[in-house]
């Protein structure tokens, strides 16, 4: 069987340090959030990304430019 991942517009932030984004904290002895899957660890570079449903959730940079790509019109407001 093929799959392809169902279009779906999210919004995203590049969390570079403290401040970048409100749902990054520090938790044992690292900067991490939490997501519908527990505690998740959080790098410089990574994206927080607001999926389909509202979920909050970090993704390394290398995957998150493979798998998305700007709208038209860029950014939300």
């Amino acid at each position: 069987m093929r799959f392809r991942k169902r279009n779906c517009v999210v919004e995203a932030v590049q969390w570079h340090q403290p401040g970048d984004h409100p749902a990054v904290e520090w938790q044992n002895a690292g900067w991490c959030m939490a997501t519908p899957d527990g505690w998740r660890k959080v790098l410089p570079g990574d994206w927080i990304v607001t999926g389909c449903d509202g979920s909050l959730y970090p993704m390394r940079n290398e995957l998150f430019c493979n798998l998305y790509e700007p709208v038209a019109g860029g950014v939300a407001g």
